[in-house]
């Protein structure tokens, strides 16, 4: 192998090891995003939400609810503690979600992705189990990847008998 034909491996070698790490970079900071929601569902950062979606985003929570635009999410997460409130004998409900099983798959500047989730929903001292999936899509809008799609689809909701003690 001559010293030119040495240099151009050596070129291709770089050049698909930057892929590479770009990739997994762009999947790292699509599963921080992932990661983000629920992070600031369980610490009741409501309010926060929406900042996690692109300006033109869509939300199909199924019979939870749809919203169109990063506002109109941002409003439906911040009214969701108390929907689910008005639809409990409780006064107070605290939701715990744990994400897992998330894989992606990038596009340039799109990426989608399937995340399982299990759910602890509490009213007052009763509970219910929930379990299902999200499917994603992601856009990456100045520099930053967030959400332009998300669709819910519940497994189930199961209720907890025996109460919730904190």
């Amino acid at each position: 192998m001559t010293v030119q034909e040495q240099g151009n491996d050596l070129v291709a070698q770089i050049k698909e090891l930057t892929a590479r790490v770009e990739l997994l970079s762009t999947v790292r900071e699509i599963t921080a995003l992932r990661h983000a929601l629920p992070r600031r569902i369980n610490e009741n950062r409501w309010d926060e939400v929406g900042e996690l979606f692109s300006e033109n985003a869509r939300l199909d929570y199924a019979h939870l609810g749809q919203a169109a635009g990063r506002e109109e999410i941002q409003r439906y997460f911040s009214g969701l503690p108390a929907m689910i409130e008005e639809n409990s004998p409780a006064a107070h409900v605290m939701v715990k979600q744990f994400v897992h099983a998330h894989d992606v798959e990038v596009q340039a500047e799109t990426a989608t992705g399937v995340s399982f989730f299990e759910e602890k929903v509490v009213f007052d001292s009763e509970s219910s189990f929930v379990a299902g999936k999200f499917t994603d899509a992601y856009a990456r809008e100045h520099g930053r990847w967030l959400f332009s799609h998300i669709r819910l689809e519940l497994f189930w909701v199961i209720p907890y008998q025996r109460g919730w003690e904190r």
